[in-house]
């Protein structure tokens, strides 16, 4: 006596599951959002330079600058990207992690931090710099939003 059991659809099922396991187009929207990020961080710098109200406002400052720019230490108008400067802006990188889970967004510029990060001066906070946390507020609904509106499309055509 024999008998037999037959799935059918399973090959089917089996190759749905495993596209909903690695969720490309989850990951492609996580990495699209990062680059978006970056893309505001970066745009932040080309705002600056404005002038300085220090100079206007405090006579050790204005002493210091013209001192500055009578010995060529400086030049006016400033020239950005000159051979000291490190590039803020172009130097916002990504890394993927977790197999494109995660998208990890930074900076190595050594000033980065005083700019645009976690110990952002008051005079870069004044003229509007955008800071990494402030990015992070700002446009956390909108990530949130295009990551979740690409898991439902991703679970609904499997």
């Amino acid at each position: 006596m024999e008998f037999e059991i037959r799935v059918e659809g399973a090959e089917e099922l089996v190759a749905k599951l495993t596209k909903l396991e690695q969720m490309t187009r989850v990951k492609a929207v996580i990495a699209a959002q990062a680059r978006f990020i970056q893309g505001k961080l970066r745009e932040y710098p080309r705002k600056y330079p404005m002038s300085n109200p220090l100079i206007k406002s405090n006579d050790r400052v204005r002493r210091g600058f013209f001192y500055h720019l009578n010995h060529g230490n400086i030049t006016v108008p400033y020239k950005r990207g000159g051979a000291r400067s490190e590039r803020l802006g172009t130097r916002w990188a990504i890394e993927m992690r977790n197999t494109g889970w995660t998208a990890v967004i930074g900076n190595n510029a050594s000033y980065a931090q005083l700019v645009q990060g976690s110990k952002q001066t008051a005079q870069h906070i004044a003229s509007g710099w955008l800071n990494v946390e402030t990015a992070s507020k700002v446009y956390a609904p909108r990530v949130e939003y295009e990551i979740r509106t690409a898991l439902e499309h991703e679970v609904a055509n499997v």
